[in-house]
C-alpha cells in the first residue's frame, strides 16, 4: 500500500521532530515512534480509519 503525507503534515512533522529534538532526543524519538506505528496500523488495516473525503482517510 501507497500513502503520502499531506505537505503540510510532513512540515508539521519535520517542525514537530526538530522541536522535540531541541528539548530531549529521548522525547523526539518517542514522537518518531508514535508516528511509525500510526503508519504501520494505518498499513495494516485501512479501513479501521475514517473516510474524510472520496479518497482519503484520517488516523
Amino acid at each position: 500500500m501507497k500513502y503520502v503525507f499531506h505537505p503540510e503534515a510532513l512540515t508539521e512533522y519535520a517542525e514537530g521532530v526538530k522541536y522535540y529534538t531541541e528539548q530531549r532526543v529521548e522525547v523526539a524519538q518517542a514522537f518518531v515512534d508514535a508516528i511509525e506505528d500510526a503508519i504501520y496500523r494505518i498499513r495494516e488495516a485501512p479501513t479501521r480509519y475514517a473516510v474524510i473525503d472520496e479518497d482519503v482517510r484520517r488516523c
